[in-house]
This record gives C-alpha cells, sequence and structure tokens, in this order.
C-alpha cells in the first residue's frame, strides 16, 4: 500500500515540559520523536514548569525550540501562551513574537483548582473575553481545553463538563466575529456536534482531534491488557465506543475545519503510577493512526493531506509549500519507546500502518 503526505506536517498541540521537568522529558526529546513520526512542525503547550505565562519564560522556551529544531534540521516551532486572570498585559506582549499561534485558555475554578494545567487557567468569564478579543485583534488564535472545573468536582470528567464549557466558549467567540478559536482534543460527539452547528451560525471555530480518541475508548478498545489501565488515563477522558466510531468518522468530511493535534504528554512511569497523571504519549503514531484510519474510511490522499498540514496551515497561518511526498505503507505491531523506555508507551502492540518514504 503507498500513501501521498504533505512534505511538512503539523502537530497542533505538543508537550514538551523541559526547564524544571527535564526528568519528564525534554524539548530535544519529543521534537527528536516527533521527526521520527514524520512532524515537521509542533506547536508546544504553555503548562510547563515554570509556566509559559509571562515573557521571560516565554523567551527562554523559545530560545530551547530554536536550538533544538536546528540541531534536528526543522523547520520554526510554535508555542502557545498561557492565559491566566491577572496577565493580560504579557498576553499582550506575547502575540508579538512570530513563534506564538495565540493563547491557551485552561479553565481554572474560583479556589485555583484545574485538572491539567498545574499553576495557569482563567476563571473570570469576563477574561475569556478579554482574551478572544485580543488575539482577535492581533491576528491570532485562541486555544481551548474545555472541562468545567465545577462539575468535574461534582461528578468527575464527564462529558457534561467538556460539553459545558464548549458552550461557554462559543458563547464568547460570538461577540467577536473575526476571532480563530480551536477546541483542543474533542473527545466527544456532543461537542463535536455543538462545534459543527456553531460553524453554520458563522463562528469561525475548529475542532482539534487527538489520535488517541480516533483509536483507544473507555471501553477499552484496542488497550493493551499487559499494561496498567492508568497509561490510557488522559484529559479529557476517553469516551465510549460510540463517540469513538463518531469523530472517526468525522476524518471523512470534506471541510477545512477538522486539525489534528498529537496531545503528546510524556509522564514519566513512575509518575503514571504513583500519581496517576493524566496524558498519553503519541506523537510518534499520530501520523501512523491517521494514515491507518484513512485507509479503514477509504480518505483520498488531498483529505489526508489536508488534516495533517494544510487545514492547520490555513487556519493558524503557518506558512507550509504544498509539496507532497510518496511514502509505502508498512503494517507492524507498535514497539515505540518513548524518551529512551523513561516514558511507558500505551500504544505498545497495537498494529497500525506505519508510513516509509520512497
Amino acid at each position: 500500500m503507498k500513501i501521498n503526505l504533505p512534505e511538512i506536517i503539523i502537530d497542533t498541540h505538543l508537550h514538551g515540559r523541559d526547564m524544571d521537568q527535564s526528568n519528564k522529558t525534554t524539548v530535544k526529546q519529543v521534537l527528536k520523536e516527533a521527526k521520527s513520526g514524520l512532524i515537521s512542525i509542533s506547536a508546544f503547550m504553555p503548562n510547563t514548569d515554570p509556566s509559559i505565562k509571562d515573557v521571560p519564560v516565554l523567551q527562554r522556551y523559545s530560545w530551547l525550540t530554536s536550538s533544538e529544531r536546528k540541531k534536528l534540521e526543522l523547520p520554526l516551532q510554535f508555542i502557545w501562551f498561557g492565559a491566566t486572570d491577572s496577565n493580560g498585559v504579557e498576553c499582550d506582549k506575547a502575540m508579538s513574537f512570530s513563534n506564538v499561534l495565540g493563547v491557551k485558555n485552561y479553565q481554572l475554578s474560583k479556589t485555583g483548582k484545574t485538572v491539567t494545567s498545574g499553576t495557569i487557567g482563567v476563571s473570570d468569564n469576563r477574561r475569556i473575553d478579554e482574551i478572544i478579543q485580543g488575539t482577535t485583534k492581533k491576528n491570532k488564535a485562541n486555544a481551548h481545553h474545555c472541562d468545567n472545573p465545577y462539575i468535574i468536582a461534582r461528578d468527575g470528567n464527564t462529558i457534561e463538563a467538556e460539553v459545558s464549557c464548549v458552550e461557554k466558549i462559543i458563547r464568547s467567540a460570538k461577540k467577536f466575529p473575526e476571532c480563530k478559536i480551536i477546541i483542543c482534543h474533542v473527545s466527544c460527539q456532543k461537542s463535536a456536534e455543538i462545534i459543527m452547528k456553531a460553524r453554520k451560525d458563522g463562528v469561525n471555530i475548529a475542532i482539534e482531534l487527538a489520535p488517541h480518541y480516533l483509536w483507544f475508548d473507555s471501553d477499552k478498545t484496542n488497550w493493551n491488557p499487559g499494561l496498567d489501565e492508568v497509561f490510557y488515563k488522559c484529559f479529557n477522558n476517553l469516551r465510549g465506543g460510540e463517540d469513538r466510531e463518531f469523530l472517526q468518522n468525522l476524518l471523512s468530511n470534506d471541510n477545512a475545519f477538522i486539525i489534528i493535534g498529537s496531545d503528546s504528554a510524556c509522564h514519566t512511569t513512575q509518575e503514571k503510577l504513583e500519581k496517576k497523571l493524566g496524558g498519553i504519549p503519541s506523537n510518534q503514531e499520530m501520523v501512523a493512526v491517521i494514515a491507518t484510519m484513512a485507509k479503514k474510511l477509504k480518505l483520498s490522499d488531498q483529505r489526508v493531506a489536508d488534516l495533517l498540514s494544510f487545514n492547520a496551515s490555513k487556519f493558524l497561518g503557518i506558512p507550509v509549500p504544498k509539496r507532497i511526498a510518496n511514502f509505502k505503507l508498512e503494517e507492524r505491531i507498535d514497539d515505540i519507546q518513548y524518551n529512551d523506555g523513561v516514558v511507558t508507551n500505551p500504544w505498545n502492540g497495537t498494529t497500525l500502518l506505519f508510513p516509509k518514504k520512497i
């Protein structure tokens, strides 16, 4: 089997910890892993330690990504700047950086608790409006992790916790017709349907799909039975099989608002087992999962190119050539390591079609 893939593949959602969390992984390591998975451009998330919520840390992290991508002969890498209730001035300054795609917004409760972001997040709904307005003025994007912390505190990481937040972001987005909104790692049918309706209503909003929601589900479909269940814990949570199949079928839709982000999060094996952290390493499997889905769903090579590169390029303003390359698809059982084995790979044992350049 063969497939044509873009010369430049974009991952809109990558966690490269580094700095005070270099035990988990480094920018150098995740870019090396991205390249091995055929990803040329990655957009790094700000929930690092220290968080990318002020310009000095942004400069430090920009230096890391610039230095390592040059060594690996990769193009410019990008960063999402983290929003808080009080860093409006810093957000405005960050938008002038050419490597900053925009602002990432995590939901924070009034008590300061959030599920995934550590020390960053926004609790004031008025601040969300300010962020969207500010990024719109600078022609930057606004990415949202949608989980309602109050529903989570009461019921856990339910679909309703995700959906209620999606609805809130859309209400804000409708106030700013020129905005660019991405709902990160959409996990369920209900969220996707709400977003698609919002698009029909004129909201410029994109659905980001991550490979683990396309391949795994809470019914334990495709899980490795030899691994502890914590290695399939992520936020948003994996949903049921019907949701997974619905998201898979979205890949077939001929539209420009479906983009792919790995949401690769490399916690060490020890941390996953002891602290029960949420996150799945996935950037080395991202392209293989989409290629495997493409053959199952009989997607055209053009559709695959749009999903893996051109949709994100157009929506986020990332310039990429339209050139494509020929690849052979090799079916094999995944035995990839992350961070030289320090991070357990939940895809281990999964049969996928891996592209190899001809």
